[in-house]
């Protein structure tokens, strides 16, 4: 999501050493969106039923939920926290890495649903046509275009202008956004949401307050009361037997309950003391590819079903140890693949050497 060397995807940090706190929190949100991938999309959101015929698992799950719906607003976080120079050599590596995967989804949906691919479903995909075919991906991407405009934004406005911003857009987007009523939100599935968490954390790098400068065990304190509030709140939806579609707007990425505790995980791992890590930095240069895998339109339905076989077929201990072994595999395995991917880039990065200058 930051700038880094020309190498680099677009999808790392500021800097030839890399903050390695900040590459762990980087690490640490992928895990949790394979989480998230893991309960309420794998298993679907918890009915009324399932919480009355097994309220045991359905309170597990919705803490579980609770606890990684931060990932992707972390994600977004990260890119304002350090900024993004416009840089049309890293946009176009991190084109090719998301085309790099999906050929390998299509690849693998011809051995698999040959029958599915041909003869444009393939092609659609390719081109990221089908509204959720790699989401965040084009929402980053719109993100990243407007990142200019933002930064030109911030530089030049006073602290009480960008204060005044954020205020407004938050209450506007969580009015409409969040509650109802602008439907272009997509409850956080969109690049304006993006955006307006980008430049929520470039305000709260340069203008910390008492609000964001709490020693980091507090940080997370905080996190995790916002955990607990929202697993009751959970609870309480299911329990007096509402509709699942109120569940699933609660987590929502244009919550409050969910934007605020995300920016509390993003402190406490900026306050983390962590000497700079190669094998950390390692990883997190990759970690983008393991939503790239597991997401992938042809792909999801594997991960989907392999977790939804562990619960169905599994309990407690035992369903957590084969769906976290399973995660483990698909993590390592992406991180590896695009290591491969990343040896193809730099054969041909030096067609592209002659955009260094960015815009600012």
């Amino acid at each position: 999501m930051q700038s880094v060397n020309s190498s680099q995807s677009l999808m790392s940090v500021h800097g030839s050493r890399r903050d390695s706190n900040m590459e762990l929190l980087r690490i640490v949100a992928m895990l949790l969106v394979m989480i998230v991938h893991a309960d309420f999309r794998a298993l679907q959101v918890p009915s009324v039923s399932d919480f009355y015929d097994d309220t045991y698992r359905t309170v597990m799950r919705l803490f579980v939920e609770s606890l990684s719906i931060i990932c992707v607003n972390t994600f977004v976080l990260l890119s304002g926290w350090f900024g993004i120079r416009f840089r049309i050599n890293r946009i176009l590596e991190f084109i090719f890495q998301v085309c790099f995967f999906s050929l390998l989804g299509i690849g693998v949906a011809v051995f698999m649903v040959p029958e599915e691919v041909f003869p444009l479903r393939g092609v659609a995909s390719f081109f990221l046509f089908g509204d959720g075919d790699y989401w965040f991906v084009k929402c980053y991407l719109l993100m990243y275009i407007f990142a200019p405009v933002m930064n030109s934004f911030v530089e030049h406005c006073t602290e009480r202008q960008f204060r005044i911003f954020l205020i407004v857009f938050y209450s506007f987007q969580t009015v409409y956004g969040f509650i109802g009523g602008a439907d272009w939100f997509k409850l956080g599935y969109s690049g304006l949401s993006f955006m307006g968490l980008y430049l929520l954390a470039r305000y709260i790098r340069l203008y910390p307050n008492s609000l964001t400068s709490f020693n980091k065990r507090w940080d997370m304190i905080v996190y995790l009361i916002f955990v607990v509030v929202m697993t009751l709140l959970g609870i309480a939806v299911l329990a007096a037997g509402q509709n699942p579609k109120i569940l699933g707007r609660m987590y929502a990425y244009t919550s409050p309950l969910v934007i605020i505790p995300s920016i509390y995980f993003l402190l406490f791992f900026s306050k983390v003391k962590l000497s700079y890590n190669r094998i950390i930095n390692w990883v997190a240069a990759s970690c983008f590819a393991i939503y790239l895998v597991h997401s992938n339109c042809w792909l999801a339905r594997y991960y989907n079903q392999a977790i939804y076989y562990f619960f169905t077929m599994f309990k407690g201990v035992a369903f957590i140890i084969r769906a976290m072994l399973f995660i483990s595999l698909v993590f390592v395995g992406s991180i590896l693949i695009d290591k491969i991917r990343h040896l193809l880039w730099k054969l041909i990065v030096p067609l592209f050497q002659h955009t260094k200058e960015p815009m600012r």
